[in-house]
């Protein structure tokens, strides 16, 4: 009974492994925001926001004029964002408190950094 439980936390592991690759991973820290991207291009998707940074972090996900969605992440914390996105323009990750430089989420860039304005 107990290799059954194991083989299944294990196995739903692996699965939830495969849904993370197909969405944005972004990192904050206090000097730069960095980016994982996934390779195809997706209308519905899932952006991981990272909160490595020292402060409280408040952001917004925008297409255009128009805010999709907004998150708050306390400082060491994660949180997550569905999107969906059927038109041909880039999602913008704008960080509000504290401001900072947009991160446009580029699908098929892999990695990528937006270092902090000068």
């Amino acid at each position: 009974m107990r290799f059954l439980i194991l083989f299944t936390l294990l196995f739903s592991s692996a699965l939830f492994a495969e849904v993370k690759g197909e969405g944005f991973i972004i990192t904050i820290t206090d000097q730069r925001i960095g980016v994982i991207s996934p390779v195809t291009k997706r209308n519905l998707y899932s952006v991981i926001v990272e909160n490595k940074s020292l402060s409280e972090q408040v952001g917004k996900f925008v297409l255009g004029d128009k805010i999709l969605k907004f998150i708050s992440l306390p400082s060491g914390k994660s949180g997550v964002v569905e999107i969906e996105n059927k038109s041909k323009n880039d999602i913008f990750y704008v960080p509000v408190s504290p401001a900072s430089q947009e991160v446009p989420l580029i699908f098929g860039k892999k990695a990528y950094e937006i270092p902090p304005k000068e």
